[in-house]
């Protein structure tokens, strides 16, 4: 097996896990202002095995979206401007249906949701980062064409 192929297995296995951790406990019903709310300390402790499984499907996310991305070429500018639109509309889906409480999707998504956005920023910003030292090693590296004499 490839390296890739590993990799799918552990984003499956993440998955499964935080679906078996839902199975065990009610369905969050929370009120909260915005998904960042939720990560207080105190809400953080009084639902320990939500948080463990909001937790374990944001790294699942995280990691899917880094393993997509790596069946891309070496562009990294172009990897860290998808994942910073990612990042974005990930957080931002979560912040739309957190306020408006229309549970389309169950809330410990959406707070997997926000919590895995706010770690695509990382990875966004080093590719971004990457790409520019790149391409600036790259152009300092080509030779200025010299002007032949007549």
């Amino acid at each position: 097996m490839k390296k890739q192929e590993y990799l799918l297995v552990v984003i499956i296995g993440l998955f499964l896990l935080a679906y078996v951790l839902d199975a065990v406990v009610d369905p969050l019903s929370i009120n909260l202002v915005s998904p960042y709310h939720y990560f207080n300390p105190k809400i953080l402790t009084l639902y320990p095995f939500t948080t463990t499984s909001i937790v374990i499907k944001a790294i699942g996310l995280f990691i899917t979206c880094l393993w997509l991305l790596s069946f891309m070429g070496t562009k990294y500018q172009v990897k860290g401007a998808i994942l910073l639109a990612v990042s974005g509309l990930m957080q931002l889906y979560a912040l739309q249906d957190v306020a408006t409480n229309a549970q389309v999707i169950p809330l410990e998504w959406s707070l997997s949701f926000t919590l895995a956005g706010v770690a695509l920023l990382l990875p966004a910003i080093l590719f971004i980062v990457i790409g520019l030292f790149k391409q600036t090693h790259k152009s300092l590296q080509e030779e200025p064409k010299q002007e032949s004499e007549p």
